[in-house]
């Protein structure tokens, strides 16, 4: 009869560890309103289990919602704390005739006030 234990996993050498990569602005965006708590930890360079952590002490560095015995986070309070804001427009949105100020019109002198 198989054995119905799973067999330990052993810790990777720190060559063969998978490589993070940095979450772009137009990522992040990508994911919605919300997230699960370990991908907004991966956002924000957190370790899952710290991350918990800091969500059973209401100590994570954004608002989290509580849904049962699930986290959500909300997209808006990540890029806030990334210093990013949610509708900044992406450079293939950006119209670089469109961002430019029209040029600044003389200011007309005030009319005397007659009493």
């Amino acid at each position: 009869m198989p054995s119905t234990r799973r067999a330990r996993a052993t810790a990777a050498a720190p060559d063969t560890e998978r490589k993070r990569s940095a979450w772009t602005a137009d990522q992040v965006r990508a994911l919605g309103l919300t997230t699960d708590l370990t991908t907004a930890a991966d956002i924000l360079g957190i370790s899952r289990s710290a991350a918990y952590k800091l969500a059973r002490r209401n100590a994570f560095p954004v608002p989290l919602i509580r849904a049962g015995t699930h986290y959500r986070v909300p997209i808006p309070p990540i890029l806030t704390a990334l210093h990013l804001t949610h509708n900044a427009p992406t450079e293939e949105d950006a119209d670089p005739d469109a961002m430019s100020l029209p040029p600044p019109q003389p200011r007309q002198p005030a009319a005397p006030e007659h009493r």
